[in-house]
């Protein structure tokens, strides 16, 4: 597959513009012309999604990574769109401050694709997504006129949350340039623990205590079913006193096996595998339902061989999956799946697949059945891409 290809479909032409002028004029030009593009940050996230019915031109960003304005006493940044994380954190932490979004891959992952995509990792349990992030914005708009929208804005469109509308959007309503973002302080102290269980009611009982106790945990991962690790950020005495609670009470009062906190090195390497199960096997999903559901029992539905251990953030209802390539498109029963987790959550799951092999594509359906907001997002769809030009039918739906 072309390194290009989006969702399996390789454009006829690839464009890096060197400003966000360049951009708005090729955009205006594939506008007059009706020919369908898309935008590209990193390129982590390219798998993501159905695949596009036509592609003309991908617009990469990657070359707008300029900070526009960065004010640490009021702990805003604003930076152009193809600022990639790794950039962002070398800036932030001169400040001792950061952005606490896990992406897959630092290096790689820029702001806007993130913004887009909605990204998100284990810190979700404690910041937020970039929704709660994200104060403003600056687009391009799929006829090449600039729009602003959010804080520190010169004109804002009105009628709209441009900002919060942007996120998850998967370049389907326009070019991402810009983004002002709220950050925070790099914390004093980060100690994690992990309790082992060998059944699914001690995760149970041990995500329930750390509700009941009203702790605030950085990050509550389950990986493989059976490795709770709870995580703690924040000063020195407030983390210690936390994880007291866990390894001295919850632990014993859950059933766990070998409770223990974990090393520094030992933390990453978890965090190592939930970022392998988000990057990593030609099938990808991420299964959600509401926290009281148990959506990281999936297991019997696979006939590919997993790449990676499945992970959970069992507060938030959220489980990922990763499965390799068996050679044929029908290696993972997706719909047996999506059946299992109806099921499980009484109508309120969801699955949808961040990758899929190349043969499956058309017969596999990337996202779940849409929601009955749907008419609403057709209908921005139409206001804000009336031709249909901007990565035509990759999101849900087929917008």
């Amino acid at each position: 597959m072309s390194a290009d290809a989006i969702a399996g479909v390789t454009p006829r032409d690839v464009a890096n513009p060197g400003s966000v002028d360049e951009l708005a004029g090729l955009v205006r030009e594939l506008h007059a012309e009706r020919k369908p593009f898309a935008f590209v940050g990193g390129g982590t996230e390219l798998e993501l999604g159905n695949a596009p019915h036509g592609l003309d031109t991908v617009i990469r960003t990657s070359s707008l990574d300029a900070t526009i304005e960065y004010a640490p006493e009021d702990q805003t940044v604003t930076v152009e769109a193809g600022m990639t994380f790794a950039e962002l954190d070398r800036l932030l932490g001169e400040h001792n401050q950061m952005l606490p979004i896990d992406v897959v891959d630092r290096d790689h992952a820029t702001i806007g694709g993130a913004i887009a995509t909605n990204a998100f990792g284990r810190r979700r349990q404690r910041y937020g997504t970039l929704k709660d992030a994200i104060v403003g914005i600056t687009i391009v708009r799929t006829d090449g006129v600039r729009a602003r929208g959010g804080g520190k804005v010169v004109k804002n469109v009105a009628g709209f949350d441009i900002p919060k509308l942007m996120v998850g959007s998967l370049g389907t309503l326009g070019a991402i340039v810009s983004a002002t973002l709220r950050v925070y302080p790099v914390p004093e102290a980060v100690r994690a623990a992990v309790l082992h269980f060998d059944r699914a009611a001690g995760v149970a009982a041990a995500t329930r205590a750390l509700i009941d106790r009203r702790l605030e945990p950085e990050s509550v991962v389950l990986y493989n079913h059976s490795a709770l690790v709870v995580t703690f950020a924040g000063t020195p005495g407030g983390v210690e006193a936390q994880l007291r609670v866990v390894l001295d009470e919850i632990a014993r009062e859950a059933g766990a096996v070998d409770p223990a906190e974990l090393s520094e090195l030992e933390r990453e390497a978890y965090e190592q595998r939930e970022r392998a199960v988000r990057r990593d096997g030609a099938w990808r999903a991420k299964i959600t339902g509401p926290p009281s559901a148990p959506v990281a029992t999936l297991g019997s539905f696979l006939a590919a061989p997993p790449v990676a251990v499945p992970v959970a953030y069992p507060l938030l209802g959220i489980a990922f999956e990763a499965h390799a390539d068996d050679g044929d498109a029908a290696g993972w029963d997706v719909t047996g799946l999506r059946a299992h987790v109806a099921e499980q959550t009484a109508g309120a799951g969801q699955v949808v697949l961040h990758a899929m092999p190349d043969a499956a594509r058309g017969a596999v359906d990337a996202w779940p059945a849409p929601p009955d907001s749907f008419p609403i997002m057709r209908a921005l769809k139409a206001n804000f891409d009336p031709h249909g030009l901007c990565n035509p039918g990759r999101f849900i739906g087929g917008i």
